[in-house]
């Protein structure tokens, strides 16, 4: 179980919005992502943008404080305190607690971390949405009609297809074209960003995967969720990232920095890589991958992070 004197400290970094990058570098900087997560996401593109600047320019912890100071001033005086729901802190480090296993599968983490959004405040989701709107792509999505990819529709396509290519992933891996019913994730009241993003991103989920050259490993999931927030700034993708960082600084802190160079190599190909949630992707489908990715500019992610971590977990 988490020290419990670890969560009042932690709790209370980022309701101030004063984590302890110095003090405590690892923890400081899951705190600040936890920030961005729950406190503030309408500054989540600058708060990863100054976290991933950092981890590139240097290893030293006090470079990379000074870094983040420099480009976030507020972090080394902290904001008047936000309290967040106790109920999403409980639920919060109920996942963060639990010690990584093999027993505890991806959608089992999936599920917890979609289940936080069930503690968010009016303020929290106003904040969500306005994060989303700062995003010309999402603007452009809303302003569409919705189109709703069914497994029917990649039927019958030839083998080197989009198509062909994700209904073999599926149909291998035992998944379903919406790991989640796309109608669970309405909220209710005036979200048009994050309910039409919340549906839209359930289908493409996979679709990026395969087009950006993500692979489907714990290491995939980390990294596609940094290319998916900086790619439309989704929530969910920034309070998984928040969560899994805070989780292995606990438990495994040797892997820690490993993880968290997997998560901004993501944020990193999300931001050189134009905005994708808006194409008609249903029109694509019969196009190879190879096609898709000369058109669109797509360079499929690099990541000797995310082949170190893939080789780790296979010797596990």
């Amino acid at each position: 179980m988490t020290d419990l004197s670890i969560r009042h400290e932690f709790e209370r970094w980022v309701e101030e919005r004063r984590p302890p990058l110095r003090e405590q570098p690892a923890l400081g900087i899951a705190a600040l992502m936890t920030i961005a997560a729950f406190v503030d996401p309408i500054a989540q593109v600058p708060i990863f943008d100054a976290i991933a600047a950092a981890m590139a320019g240097s290893s030293d912890d006090e470079e990379r404080a000074a870094s983040i100071a420099t480009a976030l001033p507020w972090v080394t005086q902290g904001k008047a305190r936000v309290a967040l729901p106790p109920a999403l802190w409980d639920a919060f480090w109920t996942i963060v607690a639990k010690p990584p296993s093999r027993d505890e599968g991806e959608l089992d983490l999936t599920t917890a971390v979609v289940a936080l959004g069930h503690h968010y405040d009016t303020r929290l989701i106003d904040a969500c949405e306005a994060a989303l709107l700062e995003f010309a792509s999402v603007h452009d999505l809303i302003a569409q009609s919705e189109v709703r990819l069914k497994t029917t529709d990649l039927e019958g396509h030839a083998r080197d297809s989009l198509a062909s290519d994700l209904l073999s992933m599926l149909t291998e891996n035992g998944y379903d074209l919406e790991v989640i019913d796309a109608d669970t994730v309405v909220l209710p009241g005036d979200y048009p960003a994050q309910n039409r993003t919340n549906r839209r991103i359930l289908q493409l989920h996979d679709v990026w995967h395969l087009v950006a050259g993500y692979g489907f490993t714990g290491a995939g999931e980390v990294a596609i969720s940094g290319f998916q927030l900086a790619q439309f700034g989704q929530n969910y993708s920034a309070r998984f990232l928040a969560t899994v960082a805070t989780k292995a600084v606990v438990h495994t802190p040797t892997l820690a920095e490993l993880l968290l160079n997997v998560a901004f190599d993501g944020w990193r190909h999300g931001r050189a890589t134009q905005e994708l949630i808006a194409v008609p992707w249903h029109k694509r489908i019969a196009d190879p991958i190879s096609r898709i990715r000369r058109d669109l500019g797509i360079q499929p992610i690099d990541s000797d992070a995310v082949r170190t971590m893939e080789a780790l977990m296979q010797m596990a």
